[in-house]
């Protein structure tokens, strides 16, 4: 094990002395925003002039961090017209402290999230700020907007877990219609036919049943289309010149408050606010039917309501579809 260590290292180091510094942690604001032993790094970038914030929330929570947005096309075409809050919640990314597993609870990040806007508002002369939560951002964004939103001037839901529950079990369906498909085509029979087996011994999928979420990798339920050139993201610069560093591979910490389920659905109806749900049509995590239950659910006007299939995405529409999704994300704002 320690012969391994030393040569990741060393194939770090070779990796690092390849590379050039560009534009991580030179332009923007990086601070931290501590609260119930917990240190968070926030990065705020873009165009403060615009007086308009998006709060980026997402997704994970285990292993999930803000920073590698920074580097998604899309995101770098929305701050040339806003400013975006990367926000590394408790426990997750390069989040620092040492907080207790007793407040890893969806009402601690919560309170954490709370704590963002009053900071942010408190910084910055308090801008026009919205939420945009990808995956469990989705969820987290959800319980927040449930008490707080008249704190927020849009939400912007991207594929989102505010109903992880029913999500996985609508997932689990489609995932043994695709699992008999390959089988009947005789494309990966042997594997499909063991992610058969499996689902027919797991009545019930739960969110962290990780062999569920590999058969969806394996349908590229994750990304429709891997070989999609908007998807060669230079992830190495993010590794090296960032705030996610090595640290970021070994986070420690395992969400069981998530073990129970969650589902936020039957109380969407309580949020009025302009919301504009983005889905990719072949998420397989959270199907896309989840997208147009929730549309009809919401409590905002139909006016103010909004939702856009990507037709050619997956689970994340914001690195597989940037240009559109950039331009879905701006029209928005500019209209709230």
């Amino acid at each position: 094990m320690k012969s391994k260590i030393i040569c990741i290292c060393i194939l770090l180091v070779l990796l690092h002395s390849n590379c050039k510094k560009e534009e991580f942690q030179e332009e923007g604001d990086f601070f931290y925003l501590s609260n119930a032993g917990a240190k968070m790094p926030v990065w705020v970038k873009g165009n403060k002039d615009s007086g308009k914030f998006i709060i980026m929330l997402h997704g994970g929570p285990e292993g999930g961090s803000s920073q590698y947005y920074t580097i998604f096309p899309s995101h770098k075409r929305i701050e040339e017209q806003f400013t975006i809050v990367y926000w590394d919640q408790r426990m997750c990314g390069m989040s620092q402290g040492n907080p207790s597993m007793n407040d890893a609870t969806l009402e601690q990040f919560t309170e954490d999230l709370d704590k963002l806007v009053a900071l942010i508002n408190y910084k910055y002369n308090n801008p026009e700020l919205f939420l945009m939560g990808h995956s469990w951002g989705g969820a987290l964004g959800t319980n927040y907007l449930l008490g707080h939103q008249n704190k927020i001037k849009g939400w912007i839901e991207i594929d989102g877990g505010h109903n992880w529950t029913t999500a996985n079990a609508i997932s689990r369906d489609s995932m043994i219609v695709y699992a008999e498909r390959r089988i009947h085509l005789n494309d990966g029979k042997d594997y499909w036919q063991f992610a058969l087996n499996w689902y027919i011994s797991h009545e019930f999928v739960g969110i962290n049943d990780n062999a569920h979420y590999s058969f969806i990798g394996k349908a590229n339920g994750y990304d429709f289309n891997p070989a999609s050139d908007s998807l060669q993201i230079p992830f190495t610069d993010l590794l090296f010149f960032s705030p996610v560093s090595t640290a970021y591979f070994f986070v420690p910490y395992k969400f069981s408050f998530l073990n129970n389920g969650l589902d936020l659905q039957n109380q969407i109806n309580k949020i009025t606010i302009p919301t504009l749900l983005c889905w990719g049509k072949h998420d397989r995590v959270f199907p896309v039917a989840i997208a147009y239950d929730t549309y009809s659910k919401l409590g905002t006007l139909d006016k103010d309501k909004y939702i856009h299939v990507f037709e050619i995405s997956a689970h994340s529409p914001n690195y597989e579809q940037p240009i559109e999704f950039a331009n879905e994300i701006i029209k928005f704002v500019n209209k709230y």
